[in-house]
């Protein structure tokens, strides 16, 4: 049996190379549907039927209403975690030393996180089901920015001021009625979108000022213009900025987690071309309508001169606005 695996499905989507577990989890949980081919080494396809252990995992997949009926009890799981991690302090959550640094914090909210990404559920999913992954997403990332505030500051963290919100809900007592097959869900329709808006509704991104993407061999070269207009790209993000040593590139396309990345940013007044190399550390891939679709890059190799640089250009395009 192949270690690795690579699933293509009906829109042309590619996903691999992952282990069979994974896939055996992906169907399970409804992510991996309409597989139209398989592949052992991203090269060679054949039909689902080709490989037996493949084949197994489709025939066994849970009917829509047991899976929505699935989603609807991890639901109130996640609500009942949320609600544990709500009554804890920032150092009993994450398990940090009460003088952690900020890095250490910020390690631990990242592994932390990714459990509640919302675009980690899928598009037809239960609707309680998105909203507690939701719920977990935002209150991990206003506690992570409440951190680095106090830290900046030079206080002690303490516990997060309590936001007046509605109290997280118990499970719905009924099943929504599980949409035809022929119908086409509407929230995906959101995930590729001509211009990108982030959370107030304003267009970060022409489509002609992300250049693209380009693989390497390594890592991805990622090309950006930068003007007045999206410059807030350093800024807007809470958790990825310039402060903190990263950029969040608000696109259609989202790359995962711990990818390698060589971002080219090419400012028009003044112009000039900055390099930096990074990792990604946020992904949004459109799950979350609250969220701009992109992701986030912690930039490891940009000299203190053009941090200067792109902060001289921020204040400039301040002033022209």
């Amino acid at each position: 049996m192949a270690s690795s695996y690579w699933i293509g499905d009906a829109e042309g989507r590619v996903l691999g190379p992952v282990a069979l577990d994974v896939v055996q989890d992906l169907v399970r949980t409804g992510r991996l549907q309409d597989v139209t081919r398989a592949s052992t080494d991203g090269q060679r396809w054949g039909a689902p039927e080709q490989f037996p252990e493949i084949l197994a995992l489709l025939l066994h997949a849970p009917k829509p209403e047991v899976l929505l009926e699935l989603e609807r009890q991890e639901a109130g799981r996640v609500w009942e975690q949320l609600r544990t991690m709500q009554g804890k302090a920032p150092q009993e959550l994450f398990r940090l030393e009460a003088d952690a640094s900020v890095d250490a914090y910020r390690n631990a909210f990242f592994k932390l996180v990714k459990r509640f990404y919302p675009d980690r559920v899928r598009v037809q999913a239960h609707p309680d089901l998105r909203r507690a992954y939701s719920d977990a997403f935002h209150f991990l990332s206003r506690l992570m920015v409440h951190i680095e505030n106090e830290l900046a500051a030079g206080r002690a963290v303490g516990a997060m001021p309590a936001l007046r919100e509605t109290p997280l809900p118990m499970l719905a007592p009924k099943l929504p009625k599980p949409a035809s097959p022929e119908a086409k869900p509407e929230a995906a329709k959101s995930v590729r979108r001509p211009v990108t808006r982030n959370a107030a509704g304003r267009a970060t991104y022409e489509p002609g000022e992300f250049v693209g993407l380009e693989r390497r061999d390594d890592r991805v070269e990622v090309t950006v213009k930068v003007n007045a207009r999206n410059s807030a790209m350093f800024t807007q993000h809470p958790l990825v900025n310039l402060q903190s040593g990263g950029v969040f590139l608000a696109c259609s396309t989202s790359l995962p987690l711990g990818t390698p990345v060589e971002v080219v940013f090419r400012f028009d007044e003044p112009a000039r071309e900055i390099k930096a190399r990074g990792r990604v550390i946020l992904e949004n891939a459109g799950g979350d309508p609250r969220a701009p679709v992109g992701f986030g890059v912690r930039l490891v190799t940009l000299p203190d001169s053009e941090k200067n640089f792109v902060q001289a250009f921020l204040q400039a395009a301040a002033a022209r606005r």
